[in-house]
């Protein structure tokens, strides 16, 4: 690919554009600070179904963001500009944009300097996960395609592998770059109604790293999946002891990341933790952590200012901890700049901090075990189109997907219709009663990814069924 040959993937060499970038900008007469973040994109990916590939594409994407203050009168006036290339005439355009649009800009009220020197990991990329292209791909789809057909069955999916890197620089002196890398690979399997397998089947791995995906797991789990049972049956809603597994705790936890765990939600009195940090909310069978860099899985090393990222306890036993700060929030809390947790955003921004790399910590009761401790209940694959009703409560509002199934007695009996629910993260947490003892990584429909076992809860409300 192009880019990939003209830039490489190693974040060196985009924190010397980076750079190049800010000195271009601070030589302009009118530019009194300047701040540069880059990023290289890498990513291949093949979706398949039963008659083998259907889609497939290779692309390296470069995002250039420039931050620039005017100085005039003792007051400073701030604005930004995109763009996605290198080239000396981009740069010079991005300045001129960035630079005109500060000219108009209010001046800020509460200016925070830019951020100094700092240390941060600046972490490698998997190689094999980004030379990983489509012909690498095509021995697993080809074993997903053979496992399906076996038990006639109809599979589809994608195999997905990514490279990133990124690096900031600014006229303080802060320099920090960072590489990371992410592979999944998902399939969803299908029966005939009559013969065959009959029910459908859904699975996903998620690693930093292609060769630790579990491809031969995923393609064993949809089959069983799809095999259980003939045809799907349904229940009344209400409320049931159910068991989460890690896609469906993953979907419910991100609003928590979106929406409660920064501490912009919290001093705008919109999130869950008001009035409510130190207490125990939770079951206290739940630790949260915020970790960038969990041995399953790493993600970037600094925020969107360039902070390093800590690692920051969130639910302590079930006791909620103080949330997640950037530079401006962490001196609005009483502290620093420096003392940031490192989870903003690029800058100017609207937004707030946010948990990012959500772990929860595993159990000791395995999957067989949580499933046996259930007389009546129902095991939740996913979730899926989950909405936010009330961030105070989190209460959240959504329908199961990809396997619904009865449990009776301790053993999953039959496939069931999806039901819809709506229900507080809040209520639902307090009402964990095991953990499970195997960690996997799930996402949601929205972006970002949990680190997370199975959950058992007691009373999870569904409000209405449906036919499907």
């Amino acid at each position: 690919m192009a880019l990939t040959k003209n830039y490489g993937l190693g974040s060196e060499s985009l924190l010397d554009a980076a750079t190049e970038l800010v000195e271009r900008a601070y030589a302009q007469d009118s530019i009194h600070e300047a701040e540069a973040t880059v990023s290289l994109t890498v990513n291949s990916f093949v979706r398949f179904a039963d008659t083998g590939p259907t889609q497939s594409a290779e692309r390296a994407k470069v995002d250039v963001h420039l931050r620039v203050r005017r100085e005039e009168d003792g007051q400073l006036y701030e604005a930004s500009a995109t763009g996605q290339s290198l080239e000396e005439v981009a740069m010079d355009k991005l300045i001129e944009q960035a630079s005109s649009i500060a000219a108009i800009s209010p001046a800020l009220e509460t200016p925070l300097e830019l951020g100094g020197h700092v240390e941060v990991c600046t972490g490698t990329c998997d190689a094999e996960t980004l030379t990983h292209g489509p012909r690498e791909k095509a021995a697993a789809i080809k074993r997903a395609l053979a496992a399906a057909q076996a038990v006639g069955a109809s599979p589809a999916g994608l195999f997905d592998t990514t490279g990133r890197a990124v690096a900031l620089a600014n006229t303080k002196g802060r320099l920090v770059r960072n590489e990371t890398s992410r592979a999944s690979f998902a399939l969803t399997v299908t029966g005939p109604s009559e013969g065959g397998l009959g029910g459908s089947g859904w699975a996903e791995t998620i690693r930093s790293k292609v060769g630790e995906l579990d491809i031969d797991g995923t393609i064993a789990t949809a089959i069983d999946k799809a095999a259980i049972g003939q045809e799907r049956g349904a229940v009344e809603p209400g409320e049931y002891t159910v068991i989460l597994e890690p896609a469906a705790v993953s979907s419910l936890l991100l609003f928590a990341s979106y929406y409660g765990f920064g501490a912009k939600e919290v001093a705008e009195k919109s999130s869950f933790l008001c009035d409510r940090i130190g207490t125990k909310a939770f079951a206290d069978k739940l630790t949260i952590h915020d970790n960038w860099d969990h041995p399953m899985y790493q993600t970037c090393s600094f925020d969107g200012e360039g902070s390093p990222k800590r690692v920051v306890p969130l639910v302590d036993a079930g006791v909620l901890q103080n949330p997640v700060t950037d530079r401006r929030f962490a001196v609005l809390g009483g502290g620093t700049a420096d003392e940031s947790t490192g989870h903003g955003e690029v800058q100017p921004s609207g937004d707030g901090p946010s948990a990012g790399c959500l772990c929860v910590d595993a159990g000791t009761t395995s999957s067989a075990d949580l499933i046996a401790g259930v007389e009546h209940g129902l095991l939740i694959t996913q979730f899926h189109y989950t909405n936010l009703i009330d961030p105070r409560e989190m209460m959240l509002t959504g329908m199961t997907r990809n396997g619904l199934f009865l449990i009776e007695n301790g053993r999953i009996v039959k496939p069931l219709k999806n039901l819809r629910f709506t229900e507080s993260l809040l209520r639902a947490m307090k009402r964990v009663t095991d953990v499970g003892s195997e960690l996997d990584i799930s996402g949601a429909l929205f972006d970002g990814e949990v680190i997370t076992p199975a959950l058992r809860i007691d009373g999870f409300r569904f409000t209405s069924a449906t036919d499907f």
